[in-house]
């Protein structure tokens, strides 16, 4: 029997005030990326990419608030969601996300890019921006923005590639997951991150966040790779991102959740905001909630983002719309 998730996103929306939305499909040479289309499908959407361990319904509460002049392709990570997991002996190193917005880029021909990110998907736009600059119209990034970095860092990725191996013998294993009620599921998704997803709203992430146990019926485990619960290598420098900061042209919109750390030095992060400041085009939001704030009390943060759209979403979007093969077949448009 199916979970009742109490998802009310469908396929296609049946609210004339909120956009549409098409479950999405997008080949890659090890399998899919999985995702969701919201709004109009026949012009280039904005990019939108998750956080750690999270998937792409972490948006289901922000993107029905937005305009629909626009449309917007949310993506599930490799390994996260429903899109597919990296082949065995690779690690989910940061480079791999960047490579796979260039391949987004050149499946839809695009002339340029719109990135929106939260948490490391934020990292990972920040970070396509700074070496791509050129080819990105605009950056939403929310409760995230540069990769962390670490005095420690040969310690601390020794520690990560260690840890790595070792998540990587149990999945070769081939045995299932712990599995757990619907209830505990929930509690789990509300307790990570000192808190950061409001219980009444983890429902949101757990449908492409579980499967049924096959060992234990009524109960649940997460599909999820178990390789994503390695933190990402340390191999950023400060000394690389602010410079590269600086040579981010296009408009950037930073959300800052004030009920969130740094999870580094604020003066570290605060040091990039600055450099992104000297374009101009720099707007940073301090704003009420936790680390998933788009999700939780998405209303104000919604408002801002449309004001930011309002003034510099001004490229032209006539080429890069959704491709057939990618709805699946019952819901071809």
């Amino acid at each position: 029997m199916k979970p009742n998730f109490q998802n009310t996103t469908n396929f296609q929306s049946s609210n004339a005030n909120q956009p549409s939305v098409l479950e999405i499909r997008i080949p890659v040479p090890w399998g899919h990326i999985a995702g969701k289309w919201w709004g109009p499908t026949d012009k280039r959407p904005i990019l939108i990419m998750h956080g750690w361990q999270d998937n792409c319904d972490s948006f289901n509460r922000l993107l029905p608030l937005m305009s629909q002049d626009v449309g917007f392709l949310a993506i599930d990570l490799p390994g996260h969601g429903y899109s597919s997991q990296i082949p065995d002996g690779f690690y989910y190193h940061n480079i791999n996300y960047l490579i796979l917005i260039q391949r987004l880029v050149d499946y839809f021909k695009w002339p340029q890019v719109s990135l929106m990110g939260h948490s490391l998907g934020a990292r990972t736009s920040f970070l396509y921006t700074i070496m791509n600059p050129q080819k990105v119209d605009f950056l939403i990034c929310l409760d995230g923005l540069k990769p962390l970095t670490d005095d420690e860092v040969i310690n601390t990725n020794a520690k990560t590639i260690s840890k790595f191996l070792q998540y990587e013998n149990l999945r070769r294993q081939n045995t299932e997951p712990p599995a757990y009620t619907m209830e505990e599921i929930k509690q789990k998704m509300s307790s990570s991150l000192g808190g950061s997803v409001a219980y009444e709203h983890s429902h949101h992430l757990i449908e492409r966040s579980v499967a049924p146990s096959k060992n234990q019926p009524g109960k649940y485990c997460f599909r999820r790779d178990p390789r994503l619960k390695v933190t990402e290598l340390i191999n950023w420098r400060q000394e690389d991102l602010v410079p590269g900061a600086r040579r981010v042209r296009c408009p950037v919109f930073i959300a800052k959740a004030i009920g969130a750390p740094y999870y580094e030095d604020e003066k570290i992060f605060l040091d990039v905001v600055d450099a992104l400041k000297e374009s101009g085009n720099c707007e940073f939001h301090r704003l009420e909630g936790t680390h998933h704030l788009h999700l939780n009390n998405p209303e104000v943060l919604a408002e801002l983002v449309k004001k930011f759209l309002r003034r510099y979403d001004k490229s032209d979007r006539s080429t890069g719309g959704i491709k057939g093969e990618m709805v699946p077949r019952q819901h071809k448009l």
